[in-house]
């Protein structure tokens, strides 16, 4: 996570992860390809509900903070190798939980993304891994919360662990 080893990752550091900009075209998009609901791609349907105008899937604005996620990760990764750092390797996420979408996202929106780091632990079952947890969150430009998950990754310790008997 962000190129560094599980002892590196304290527990309440906020990780920026910067923004992605919502557009008519990606929302269609995104839409069209995954979540093929009119309030998501027809302005005029969308006019006709809840929110008044069309609005991004949820799931989109989670894929707009994977964008960023990834990017942070990379940029962070590339700048501890040109600086000869050793990197851990990359783990995978067993998954997120408590995903929340308490107000919309349109087209012209721009969310920033950030993830606060919440615990961490070594893994018994994978020796010189732990996993760590994170609260993951979108905001608008007027600092308004429109998205937020528990999420878990898996972190390469810097030692190895020996498995307890």
């Amino acid at each position: 996570m962000i190129g560094l080893f599980l002892e590196e990752l304290e527990v309440g550091r906020v990780i920026p992860q910067g923004s992605y900009a919502f557009t008519a075209e990606n929302i269609r998009a995104y839409s069209t390809a995954f979540t093929p609901v009119g309030f998501h791609m027809n302005q005029e349907e969308a006019g006709k509900g809840l929110f008044g105008k069309t609005a991004a899937a949820g799931f989109h604005t989670c894929s707009g903070w994977m964008t960023c996620f990834v990017a942070t990760n990379t940029r962070a990764r590339a700048t501890g190798a040109a600086e000869g750092k050793p990197l851990p390797g990359i783990g995978p996420s067993p998954g997120v939980a408590d995903i929340k979408w308490p107000r919309p996202v349109h087209a012209g929106d721009e969310i920033s993304y950030r993830s606060t780091v919440t615990a961490k632990r070594l893994l018994a079952s994978r020796p010189g891994w732990g996993m760590v947890t994170f609260f993951a969150e979108g905001h608008n430009t007027a600092g308004e919360l429109v998205m937020s998950f528990e999420g878990r990754v898996l972190v390469q310790s810097k030692g190895e662990r020996q498995p307890t008997a």
